[in-house]
């Protein structure tokens, strides 16, 4: 299944080369079972995981969960994960329908409470539901706190904003159009493989992580059987290291 993957990998090894990835999952507010499978397969492959979690309605119970994991953190997936866009745009909580100091008072509370649950778990990047961000919202949130972004696809620059890092996934396991159901082997493989080249090759930027998103909420087997199998390759290539979102999202301070 991962041969074009592992001929990938060979040539960064070639190059003396350690591609980093890293794992982002969206959604989780509680404990569940499928949140326990997650945490399962993140801890029997030594995969560091990033949970993107929605503050508005967030299970305080969570907290108790997740602290007994040391390779996780939780970034903040919006504040409610509530569409703001009319029926004719696409679907955008952090778009510029509403008033900027609306948002960024919602962002604010989603912040504070996180730092409050999840303490040092918590890192202070924010995940925009549906990846999308206005980019007058995000100048607007600029002073909010926020220490980093991470939507979907190669990033531009590695800070949009000063203070603030950008790390975007690149890899989606789902396909959201004929229901929520698993992409498949090929075009997941695909995904990987293609950021991987076009980093390496220098056509995007090659020090961005490549990055793998999931969703555990509503993955069928095939999308838990696929991340079991990938992160059990991942783990047999010495020259591959699977980054925390704590090391990712971090700014040098001024000299």
């Amino acid at each position: 299944m991962f041969e074009r993957l592992g001929r990938e990998l060979d040539k960064w090894e070639g190059q003396g080369a350690v591609p980093r990835l890293w794992w982002r999952d969206d959604d989780v507010q509680a404990p569940g079972p499928e949140l326990e499978q997650l945490l399962a397969i993140s801890s029997r492959y030594c995969a560091p995981l990033a949970l993107a979690s929605v503050p508005k309605g967030v299970d305080e119970a969570l907290a108790g969960v997740l602290a007994e994991y040391d390779q996780l953190n939780v970034l903040l997936h919006g504040f409610s994960h509530q569409n703001h866009a009319p029926a004719s745009e696409r679907k955008m909580e952090l778009g510029n329908h509403r008033p900027c100091r609306r948002i960024e008072a919602e962002i604010s509370q989603g912040l504070h409470e996180f730092q409050r649950l999840f303490g040092e778990q918590f890192v202070a990047a924010l995940v925009p539901p549906w990846n999308r961000i206005a980019p007058e919202v995000l100048n607007c949130l600029a002073a909010s706190g926020i220490c980093g972004l991470s939507t979907l696809g190669p990033r531009e620059q590695l800070c949009p904003l000063p203070g603030i890092v950008q790390v975007n996934v690149h890899v989606d396991i789902l396909n959201w159009r004929e229901g929520r159901r698993f992409a498949g082997e090929q075009q997941c493989i695909d995904q990987l493989v293609r950021h991987l080249r076009s980093r390496r090759k220098g056509q995007v930027d090659r020090d961005e992580p490549t990055g793998i998103m999931s969703h555990h909420l509503v993955h069928d087997s095939a999308c838990w059987a696929f991340l079991e199998d990938l992160f059990a390759f991942l783990r047999q290539r010495s020259c591959v290291e699977i980054v925390a979102a704590a090391e990712l999202f971090i700014t040098e301070e001024p000299s």
